[in-house]
């Protein structure tokens, strides 16, 4: 059976995640729409798993796009009368496609309503934000069990129209990213969402394989050992950093996890948590880890109005934290293993400036998978790019 995704707002992002999780078997992408055909897709797992994606479901049929608006809908009003739900019929209908794409499919909720009251049922049609379907409307509306959300992918003349089974928890997110006693905004936030992404695209996050050892040796206030205790109840988590704040602030929100009885209390007891520089690791930790996770050094804070002078200070601080890191990294990896972490990039009106470290990777026996996925909103100053490395086996 055909399933779908919806990625979120950094669909490249998270379609490499996808890609991870599932081992490649993304089937075709249209637009923020993700295509799996797997007999062993449970959506439930999946949707707890993936940070990027918002929505998951089935395929229901596909179609030729330039086929009748109204047979269109009655084709649709047949998968509802096959899953009778409540006694009136609750509905949202998301689109995605080109702008003439969308219009020209603009009245099918008018037909789907109308549709189904020619067949006798009471119906509500309940939209969104230029015409999406939020999750959390998704949730609040009961329309996974109660009602029915569709989401139709149009791309050229084919027509793919899914049904939601599993949306993302937003409160559940929201909760971990604001919630959490410990937050530096000095040092730098680094986001649940991409913090799980970032886990995922190490490898770790495979469906059905559980990682023996996970290392964050940067690891702040702990947002990626969160995850990663979230994720995995059995496996080694150590993190290190340079500053005790850090440190107690990782475990304070690893602590607060178990308060809200996210995390059983051993699991904090059993996080190995080591104030020290990453570049001394070598000496605290001798077994080497399935997958390094983490942010790393980004450099002083920026306020938008820099001197270049200033940005080119922070990106060589950066990258010599990372030269003199990442022989030590290399020697914690097992062969095959992969680190992922953030090279960031600042904005300015004076222009990007990006960091890299890609000769310090090569000459510490690691390998460049991928450098060109970036996380960043509009009005940020710091663009993160994720880069994903692998030790040479």
């Amino acid at each position: 059976m055909k399933h779908f995704l919806l990625t979120g707002s950094h669909p490249d992002l998270s379609l490499a995640e996808a890609e991870a999780v599932l081992e490649q078997r993304i089937e075709h992408r249209s637009g923020p729409m993700l295509f799996v055909d797997t007999a062993d897709f449970d959506g439930i797992i999946l949707q707890n798993r993936l940070a990027g994606t918002v929505k998951l479901g089935d395929v229901l049929f596909e179609s030729d796009a330039s086929k009748d608006v109204s047979a269109l809908a009655q084709k649709i009003a047949d998968q509802i009368d096959v899953r009778p739900r409540a006694e009136r019929v609750l509905f949202g209908l998301t689109i995605f496609g080109s702008s003439k794409e969308k219009n020209a499919l603009k009245k099918l909720p008018i037909e789907l309503k109308r549709a189904l009251q020619d067949r006798d049922r009471s119906v509500r049609w309940v939209t969104g934000d230029k015409g999406e379907i939020s999750p959390a409307a998704v949730a609040k509306l009961k329309l996974t069990t109660e009602g029915y959300d569709f989401v139709i992918g149009v791309e050229k003349r084919r027509l793919i129209v899914g049904l939601t089974t599993h949306v993302q928890n937003a409160d559940a997110w929201s909760l971990r990213d604001y919630g959490r006693p410990f937050r530096d905004a000095k040092t730098g936030m680094l986001p649940p969402k991409l913090a799980r992404m970032m886990v995922n695209l190490s490898g770790a996050g495979v469906m059905h394989c559980t990682p023996t050892s996970i290392l964050d040796p940067f690891c702040g206030g702990g947002t990626v050992l969160m995850e990663a205790a979230l994720m995995f109840p059995d496996a080694t988590l150590v993190g290190s950093d340079i500053d005790a704040k850090q440190i107690a602030g990782t475990k304070r929100n690893l602590e607060w996890l178990a308060e809200q009885d996210m995390l059983p209390r051993s699991r904090v007891e059993e996080t190995k948590l080591i104030v020290s520089p990453a570049q001394e690791l070598a000496s605290h930790l001798r077994e080497p880890f399935d997958a390094i996770v983490t942010e790393g050094y980004l450099g002083e804070p920026l306020r938008g109005n820099e001197p270049k002078g200033f940005l080119l200070k922070n990106k060589e601080a950066v990258e010599r934290v990372w030269e003199e890191s990442l022989p030590v990294l290399s020697r914690l990896m097992k062969p095959g293993a992969r680190l992922v972490c953030v090279w960031p990039e600042y904005r300015s009106a004076h222009g990007n400036v990006p960091t890299d470290a890609r000769s310090a990777a090569g000459a510490s026996g690691l390998e460049i998978v991928r450098d060109d996925l970036r996380y960043a909103r509009p009005d940020q100053h710091l663009i993160r790019r994720i880069v994903i490395l692998a030790k040479k086996t």
